[in-house]
């Protein structure tokens, strides 16, 4: 009898200490997820190991590397989360405002190539003769072979009134040519008709119809205005 309640008292034992283990365990595993000071220093050994020992390392600054880690901290949140260092904060405060120093292009890739998807009325690249299609191959001499959306957008967003000189190629003809063109102030409308305008009006049956294309600062205002045209 004595034996039984021994091994019992050996085996409450073992399970407690098999118990207290594992959440001294999982506490320490807590502990050392939310330890900011220890995962900081992870992190700035790591940035010092990629400055000293990758092979093009002083080619990288700092910031660049921490920007790098960011971009990648964010967007790992969610698919609509994103770092914007400055520039990219200035041209999203840009898009928002609806007005911006540009030349009037609307870009995307096609086969790899940086292609204008459209010309906007009445801005230096439409009234220049640039048409949808035509590829974009040097900005300020520089070859867009590598070159993002973002970069590209950059370099031919500026202040109204400066210049900016584009190579274009139209694939239906193979003509190669230099542009010189003004920056000029843009304004984007968010809210258009049918007819990619401003006039909205009634279609067949009464029916009006009204497309908002992006939201900005002055997309509800756009929109009263756009309803009342269509009440009118």
């Amino acid at each position: 009898m004595k034996r039984f309640w021994y091994s019992l008292l050996i085996a409450a034992l073992g399970l407690n200490l098999s118990a207290g283990a594992w959440i001294y365990l999982a506490n320490a595993e807590t502990a050392q997820k939310e330890d900011v000071y220890g995962n900081l220093e992870l992190f700035t050994r790591a940035l010092e190991r990629v400055r000293r020992d990758w092979v093009d390392g002083e080619n990288l600054s700092y910031q660049q590397l921490i920007h790098n880690a960011l971009r990648g901290m964010i967007s790992d949140l969610d698919p609509h989360s994103e770092f914007l260092d400055a520039p990219k904060s200035g041209e999203l405060k840009e898009d928002m405002e609806g007005t911006f120093g540009g030349v009037g292009m609307v870009l995307g890739p096609r086969d790899d190539v940086l292609t204008v998807i459209a010309p906007m009325e009445d801005t230096p690249a439409f009234k220049a003769g640039i048409m949808a299609g035509d590829e974009i191959i040097r900005i300020d001499g520089r070859s867009t072979e590598r070159l993002g959306i973002s970069e590209a957008v950059r370099l031919l967003r500026g202040a109204p009134g400066t210049d900016v000189e584009v190579t274009t190629r139209r694939p239906s003809t193979g003509e190669v040519r230099d542009v010189k063109l003004t920056r000029a102030v843009i304004k984007v409308d968010t809210v258009k008709d049918l007819e990619n305008g401003r006039e909205f009006p009634l279609l067949e049956a009464g029916i009006g119809y009204v497309r908002i294309t992006q939201f900005g600062e002055h997309t509800a205002g756009e929109l009263d205005d756009a309803l009342r045209k269509l009440e009118k």
